[in-house]
Parts: structure tokens; C-alpha cells; sequence
């Protein structure tokens, strides 16, 4: 129903029905000057007549048709949701009716559920006030006395409540609650037990659930035994009781029971299912164990009955996604972005599955929607740059780059992305500009100026690499990239090797399954004519990584220096299949080249440290 149709029904319910069952009724009512009694007074030109003979009085059907069409409407809005309205309606019902206890116990709700409980305490204070006896305000009073954790108050409330009515067995179960919660546990416990002798059938597996939690809370002798005997009696009883299943199942599970959660939550799922609550846990126990399959059956259910259909449709997508089964995982993402186009993750899951399935140009467009002001969008921004890298497009990927770090330029990892691509288009130079910029603005990021660092390698100025990079471990001494880098800067060149040694073997304790800082240490204990130790490393390095060029070379050139000729043409051989620089196959075919028989011996700046 619409608003407009909610208020013209309520508005011809309350022309047609001049009295109001929830209110007192009055025979007549005295006009009173608002300039005294209202203390939000409305325009002059809505005001009654100021000038009042003795005697007169406002017509009564008039004050009660008022006072039940704002009473009806404050129910209506109340019951949309739009609590603040109800409030304005229930005030005004006051107005016309202000003795009413009615009235101001459904305001002093509203103003509870609009998280206004001091106006709601005052309220409800007052019908108490008035009217003692008042069961509904008592049990009102004594729960915002809970809320408020004034708990001697609320007990004194409830057990006025059940001293009044014996037979109000919601005020006995929240008293015992409150003994509970005020850790007088053995007299919660003679509570509930004294009132399961009394209280219907019915009302018995709610009891044994409240007993449960007490043993669970108090943790006394056997109370494990004790909760688990309660729970069963409470579902035993109720055989639907889903809070009672998921309070054993954490009972199980805190007592690292997993199994037996699981099968107890599986059971019931069978017997009294489908539960949405029991398929949210279910379903997380699945996911955890990468039990797919089961996980998706009760991602199934929460799709169909669930209050957060978007979010299950998502996990249902990444369990597909995990499968590999991706065209049925993007029907699911696209179903996402129908409802709502705006959901960046959806759409970055569905370009990931795109790049997965090598539909590189619908990637490329998916990652491209993906907002700046995503938490993806530097991901998408690095998976987009990469497939346009891929397709040898550096001029696309460099001015993707640019716009993004444009669009976000507070993000450290997005100004060294585009210095890489200029780096990678041979311009080093701008590269180190924009790193040398992006340093100062970001002087602790310690990634921005390892690439700096690198970029200097590429323009040649190796006092430059090492520099920066000793400032880079000054900021993170364990950065295993820049205690590699300046290690191979030393070996390469020749110099420092001691130096580089102690940065090798720093990096290989870091990282001691890193092919390529292996093969830094060989080739730096290489260098110092250190050839068994190094030749240790070095094949370590090329077990790990095969398919490394450059790793091959070295092993090559160690084994021609230890006269291992058949071997060195092994490696040799791997390296130029592997390389991509034509100058470096050259160089590796020279090498090998001067290996055969009846050729002149390599020269010794080749094979020696």
C-alpha cells in the first residue's frame, strides 16, 4: 500500500468511527488558550477562536474525531516504519485526549523505538505515577530500567508485576533474566526452576532455554552437561526452536565439537528446515571447510528466503568462480549489477572473470567502471594496465595509469605504476621525476622509493641504486628486495663484495625460497671465486625457478669455470629458449658457441669472477 493510500484509509476510518477503542472517552472537553498550554504552539491562523464566553465548549465529537484519526495515523506510521512520524501523530493525540495512559504509553514506545528513551522513561514514569496498577507501564518501565542497566529498579518493576499477576509469565522469565545478568546465578536457577512447575506446557522450552544460558553464563561445576541437557528438553519440547539449535551448535562448537554442531545443524535443517538462520551458519561452516557444493545448497536457500539476497548471489558467484565454472558465475554477478549497477565488487569479480577466460577487451572495459573512490579501483587499475601490457598497448596502459593516478592522486602504489610503464617505454628519466615527486609526497612509503631506485638502475647511475635503496632498509630493514637489489648492484660490478655477501645472505634468511635471491648469493659467492658454495645456490635457485634466464646463465657460467662443459651447454641452451632481449641470446649464443670443439677458448672475462 502507498503512503497517500495508508493516510486516506486511516483518515476515512477515523470520519467514520468517532470513538477510538484504545482511548478514554470524554462526554466534553474545556477549551484551553494555547499561549498557556501548548508549548508548541501552532500558526495564529490555525488557532481556535480566542474569545471564549463562559460556559462555552469545543464540540466533544469534534475533539474525538482528533483525537482517533491522529491516534490511527501515528499507528499507521508506526507501523511503516517511520517512527518520528508516529511520534508527531501520538503528541497531538495528546493534545485532544491528555489524561489518556493509552496514548502516552504507545508515545513513550515510538520514542523508545526512535532511541529517545529518556522521553520515553518520563512517559511512562508518569502513567506509573497516575496509575500503579498499570500492568502495561510496569512491564514498559521495568525494561527501560534494563536498557538503562538501572537493574535493582527493573527487578523491583517485574516482581511488582508478578506479586499483582502471578500468572504474567513474561515478567517472571525477564526477573529471572535480570538475576542472571546480575550474576546471582543460583537464584536465577531456583527461579526457573520453581517456574517450570507452574507455567503450561507451552512456555516450558522457553524456561529451559533461559536455564541453559544461565549455566552457560555461569560456568559452574557440570554446567556443560547442564546446557546441553536443557537445550534438548527446550527442543525436545518445540521441536522448531531454532535459538535453542544454534545455542547448542556453539555450545558443541566452543567445546570443539565441530562435527557434532554440524551434524546437529545438518539434521535439523532436514527435519525442521529450510531455516535462514541455520543456512547462514551452515553455509560459513561449508565455506571454511571448501565444502563448495554443501555451502552453495544452503547459499541457495538464503537466495530464495534471505534478508540480503545481493550478498548470497555474490558468494554463490565466488564458490562458481572457485569451481571454475565461469559462465554461470558471471550470469550471477550480471544478475548483481542488474538490481545494482553501482556494486564495484560485483563488477570487478566479473572483469576478473573475463581476464580469467581470456576476454581481455571485456575485462579491460569491466575494470574501467570500477569507481575511483572503490576500494578496487587501484586493483582493477593494475589488472587493466597488465592486459593492455600484455597485448604489447604500453601507450594504453600508460595513460591508464596517468588518468588513474590523476583521479587518485593520494595513492603511493599508483604513482609507481606509471613511473614502471614509463620506465618500461624507455623514459627513465620522466619515470624518475615522477617518483622523486611522489617521494616527497609520500616520504615513508618505502615501495615509491625502492622503484626510484630501480629507475636509477635503468638510467645507469648505480651510486644512485645503492643509496637509495640503504634508505630504503633504513625506513624497513627487512625489505628483501632492497638487500637483493644492492647485493647483485655490488656483484655485478664487481666491488664490495664482502659488503654484498652480508646483504645476500640477509635477504636469502628472509626469503630462502626465492629463486632470484639464491641465485644473487651464488652469483655474489661466485664472484669471490667461492665456485662449490656458489654452485649450491645456484642450483638451488634453478630447482625453484626452471624457467628464469638468467639463472641458467649463471649456472652455465659456473659450470664452465668448474670445466663441466656438457652442462654449461645444458643451461646455455635453456637460457636462449627462454630470453626475450635479442642482444642477451647473442651474448648466451657466444658463450655457447665458444664451448664447441675446435673453436678458440672462451675468454677468461666470461667464465671468471
Amino acid at each position: 500500500m502507498s503512503h497517500l493510500k495508508t493516510i486516506w484509509k486511516v483518515t476515512l476510518l477515523a470520519l467514520l468511527f468517532v470513538s477510538c477503542a484504545h482511548l478514554e472517552k470524554t462526554t466534553e472537553a474545556t477549551y484551553f488558550d494555547s499561549a498557556h498550554d501548548d508549548r508548541n504552539r501552532a500558526p495564529a491562523a490555525y488557532s481556535p477562536p480566542q474569545a471564549l464566553t463562559d460556559g462555552q465548549t469545543i464540540d466533544p465529537l469534534f475533539i474525538q474525531t482528533q483525537a482517533d484519526f491522529n491516534y490511527s495515523m501515528g499507528e499507521a506510521f508506526s507501523l511503516e516504519g517511520s517512527h518520528q512520524k508516529a511520534v508527531e501523530h501520538f503528541k497531538t493525540t495528546l493534545v485532544y485526549d491528555p489524561k489518556s495512559s493509552t496514548v502516552k504509553l504507545r508515545l513513550a514506545t515510538e520514542h523508545l523505538r526512535s532511541g529517545q528513551v529518556s522521553e520515553a522513561l518520563e512517559l511512562t514514569q508518569d502513567v506509573v505515577k497516575e496509575d500503579p496498577k498499570n500492568e502495561t507501564a510496569q512491564m514498559l518501565l521495568a525494561g527501560l530500567y534494563s536498557s538503562m542497566r538501572l537493574y535493582p529498579k527493573a527487578v523491583e518493576s517485574y516482581e511488582f508485576v508478578i506479586k499483582q499477576n502471578p500468572e504474567n509469565v513474561e515478567a517472571a522469565l525477564y526477573l529471572g533474566a535480570l538475576y542472571a545478568e546480575t550474576k546471582k546465578y543460583e537464584k536465577a536457577i531456583k527461579h526457573f526452576e520453581k517456574l517450570l512447575k507452574t507455567v503450561d506446557e507451552e512456555q516450558k522450552p522457553t524456561i529451559h532455554y533461559y536455564m541453559a544460558r544461565v549455566y552457560l553464563e555461569n560456568k559452574i561445576k557440570n554446567s556443560p552437561q547442564l546446557v546441553e541437557f536443557h537445550l534438548n528438553k527446550a527442543m525436545e519440547l518445540k521441536p522448531n526452536f531454532t535459538e535453542a539449535l544454534l545455542t547448542l551448535g556453539a555450545h558443541y562448537t566452543s567445546q570443539n565439537h565441530d562435527k557434532k554442531a554440524a551434524k546437529l545443524y545438518e539434521d535439523y535443517q532436514k527435519k525442521q528446515g529450510p531455516s535462514v538462520k541455520l543456512a547462514e551458519v551452515l553455509a560459513q561452516m561449508y565455506l571454511e571447510k571448501e565444502d563448495y557444493d554443501a555451502a552453495y545448497e544452503q547459499l541457495e536457500i538464503l537466495e530464495a528466503q534471505g534478508d540480503d539476497p545481493l550478498n548470497t548471489k555474490l558468494k554463490m558467484a565466488l564458490i562458481l568462480v572457485e569451481k571454475k565454472m565461469y559462465d554461470p558465475a558471471a550470469y550471477k554477478l550480471k544478475e548483481i549489477l542488474k538490481e545494482v549497477p553501482d556494486s564495484d565488487r560485483a563488477r570487478f569479480y566479473l572483469a576478473a572473470i573475463y581476464e580469467q577466460t581470456q576476454q581481455k577487451e571485456k575485462a579491460i572495459s569491466e575494470y574501467g567502471r570500477v569507481p575511483a573512490d572503490s576500494s578496487y579501483f587501484n586493483d582493477s587499475v593494475v589488472h587493466a594496465v597488465y592486459l593492455l601490457k600484455t597485448d604489447q598497448n604500453l601507450k594504453a596502459a600508460e595513460e591508464l595509469a596517468q588518468s588513474a593516478m590523476t583521479k587518485k592522486n593520494d595513492e603511493p602504489t599508483l604513482h609507481s605504476l606509471y613511473a614502471s610503464l614509463l620506465n618500461d617505454n624507455n623514459k627513465a628519466a620522466q619515470a624518475a621525476i615522477v617518483l622523486e615527486s611522489a617521494h616527497k609526497k609520500f616520504p615513508q612509503n618505502t615501495q615509491v622509493l625502492f622503484f626510484l631506485g630501480t629507475v636509477y638502475d635503468s638510467l645507469g647511475n648505480k651510486d644512485k641504486v645503492v643509496s637509495t635503496m640503504k634508505i630504503v632498509l633504513e625506513k624497513e630493514p627487512t625489505h628483501v628486495q632492497a638487500l637483493n637489489y644492492i647485493a647483485y648492484t655490488f656483484a655485478e660490478q664487481g666491488e664490495n663484495l664482502s659488503e654484498a655477501e652480508q646483504f645476500a645472505r640477509r635477504a636469502v634468511a628472509l626469503e630462502p625460497k626465492d629463486g632470484y635471491i639464491l641465485d644473487t648469493l651464488g652469483w655474489v659467492l661466485y664472484k669471490q671465486g667461492k665456485t662449490n658454495e656458489a654452485i649450491r645456490y645456484l642450483e638451488a635457485a634453478h630447482k625453484i625457478a626452471p624457467n628464469v634466464p638468467i639463472i641458467s646463465e649463471h649456472l652455465g657460467d659456473i659450470y664452465v669455470k668448474q670445466a663441466m662443459v656438457e652442462k654449461a651447454r645444458q643451461m646455455y641452451k635453456k637460457a636462449i629458449e627462454m630470453e626475450t632481449e635479442k642482444d642477451k641470446v647473442e651474448s648466451i649464443q657466444f658463450k655457447m658457441t665458444s664451448l664447441e670443439p675446435n673453436t678458440k677458448r672462451a675468454p677468461s672475462s666470461i667464465v671468471q669472477p
